[in-house]
């Protein structure tokens, strides 16, 4: 599996008038959280999750990413990945990750600084990208036209975005749904899926092995 994870980019039920506010963004799930089932090999090797409150205005989104494979009880590749990604008047405001991959440690931070995006890392030091950079942290489908960069390593990415219009999908409980299919090339190998409502509802990614990743939503 590749090392450098192409995944680069959580609120409660009780918190309903929170959440109902924050569902009028485009692409926030009316419950305010979203859920995959990833699998490799059509075997599940782990989840992603994403929590989301606030306002429209003042939108937080928290991310849970972790995977594992293995060979029976021997554990091969370990994968963890958590943030918290903040949109402030409709806009990308801040981003701040940390990775864990495969025991390399990453850490990122973004912040939209005027006409800028400053990203931050231990590794990379500072990079400087447009105001309408954003992470590709797939949820927001804004990201099928700006400039991109890994919310893993805070690199620019060289993608090519096709939008391939309607089809279907699968949804973890097998059943399929309609969605808009947007392929991603370049660098990485992937497809995204957004519903009526832009709300993320699938990927599928190649990896370097050649093997495929595919992202099932939960109910």
């Amino acid at each position: 599996m590749r090392r450098r994870a192409l995944l680069a980019a959580l609120a409660f039920p009780g918190l309903a008038p929170a959440l109902a506010r924050a569902a009028a963004a485009e692409g926030v799930p009316a419950d305010g959280r979203l859920r995959f089932s990833v699998l490799r090999k059509g075997r599940e090797i782990g989840t992603h999750a994403l929590q989301f409150s606030g306002t429209p205005d003042a939108l937080e989104v928290r991310i849970d990413v972790s995977m594992a494979i293995g060979i029976g009880p021997i554990t091969l590749f370990r994968y963890r990945h958590t943030g918290v990604e903040r949109h402030r008047g409709g806009q990308f405001a801040e981003l701040e990750t940390t990775t864990d991959n495969d025991g390399e440690s990453l850490r990122v931070t973004a912040r939209r600084e005027g006409a800028q995006v400053v990203v931050r890392t231990a590794k990379a030091g500072e990079k400087l990208y447009p105001a309408t950079a954003l992470p590709l942290t797939h949820w927001n489908r804004a990201c099928m036209a700006a400039p991109l960069f890994n919310p893993q390593d805070g690199m620019p990415m060289d993608l090519q975005v096709a939008p391939l219009g309607p089809s279907r999908v699968a949804l973890a409980n097998g059943a399929e749904v309609p969605a808009t299919r947007f392929a991603l090339t370049g660098e990485a190998t992937l497809d995204d899926w957004y519903d009526a409502n832009a709300v993320w509802t699938a990927l599928r990614a190649v990896v370097k092995d050649g093997s495929v990743l595919e992202y099932r939503r939960l109910a």
